[in-house]
């Protein structure tokens, strides 16, 4: 069994020298500094990011994502045919996003996150995972399409290009990679649609693992089994679910728990988290268990989402009979 994360970490602390991203952006608004400049700030808080997660004996960690201002930021600045458009709020979260709009038919070189992803693989000592956004989540949550006539015909657009992103990061050294994907689980009706579209992204070849988090997945997790990942996460805190009833569906796949609540400062404890990797190991065994946060940590304070990267490793360990 493994843990892991999911998402964005924390890019503010009041830890010293936490602020110095924030800094680093008002003097780049201001013109103070160049795009250069910025870039090195951004590479040290990554490096930073990736430095506690290791530090926290997570197995596998990502970068971070310190760069994504949203779940859609990165693509919809990169590729041909989308623009950034007005915020909105991200599902029931006190947080925004800046939904994105499609002025013209998508294309991408698949490049968008190579770099990014190199230069973490080169700081980090544990196997390193990337993410990209869902293609539902993308294509439902766009606020105008000048290219495609249907929700059908956009959401497979978009599947298209996440699976040229995938196959660049695949050519990167990427060997699993996260699908950030809450709509398959918001909008159980498209469950259809949304497993088409992971058949174009499974074709680039690399293992998939499906993140739909914050609601329940109750009503299509039977449907999920027939997706073609690898992993299929299952938020397990963000509201009532009897998902740990259901596990033997999805006996075929690695399944990756959010047994940590990201959107909650309460703290679980060990003996919880070890409940409940222990109930689902019982199902689909041990091997087939990754505990993980729900979602990313970043809707947490810096120290909050640290002691529940504790909690969440010690609690696996304890289900597994490790010391801590």
């Amino acid at each position: 069994m493994k843990t892991t994360v999911i998402g964005a970490f924390p890019k503010i602390s009041d830890d010293p020298g936490g602020q110095e991203l924030r800094r680093a952006l008002h003097r780049f608004d201001r013109g103070e500094i160049d795009a250069a400049a910025l870039d090195q700030v951004f590479d040290s808080a990554t490096s930073a990011a990736i430095a506690e997660l290791e530090a926290a004996d997570i197995d596998v960690i990502n970068d971070g994502q310190i760069r994504w201002d949203d779940l859609f930021a990165p693509f919809a600045r990169a590729w041909t045919g989308v623009s950034r458009g007005p915020l909105e709020r991200f599902y029931d979260n006190n947080t925004y996003f800046r939904q994105p709009v499609i002025d013209g038919p998508i294309a991408t070189d698949g490049r968008t996150l190579v770099r990014d992803f190199e230069f973490a693989k080169r700081g980090a000592k544990r196997e390193l995972k990337a993410a990209v956004c869902g293609p539902l989540s993308f294509a439902t949550l766009t606020a105008g399409d000048r290219a495609y006539k249907t929700l059908e015909q956009r959401t497979l657009a978009v599947a298209d290009a996440l699976a040229a992103e995938i196959r660049g990061l695949g050519a990167a050294g990427a060997t699993l990679v996260d699908v950030e994907d809450p709509a398959v689980v918001a909008r159980p009706e498209l469950i259809a649609l949304a497993r088409e579209a992971y058949e174009r992204l499974a074709k680039a070849n690399v293992r998939l693992a499906i993140q739909p988090y914050f609601f329940p997945a109750d009503e299509v997790s039977e449907q999920l089994a027939t997706f073609p990942v690898a992993q299929v996460g299952l938020d397990l805190r963000s509201r009532d679910t009897h998902a740990l009833e259901a596990l033997g569906a999805l006996r075929g796949h690695t399944l990756v728990l959010g047994v940590v609540d990201a959107r909650n400062t309460r703290l679980e404890t060990e003996a919880e988290v070890a409940r409940t990797v222990e109930a689902a190991a019982k199902v689909i065994g041990a091997d087939r268990v990754w505990a993980a946060p729900t979602t990313g940590l970043e809707y947490l304070p810096h120290d909050v989402a640290s002691k529940k990267l504790g909690v969440l490793v010690k609690g696996a360990r304890a289900a597994m009979g490790v010391p801590a």
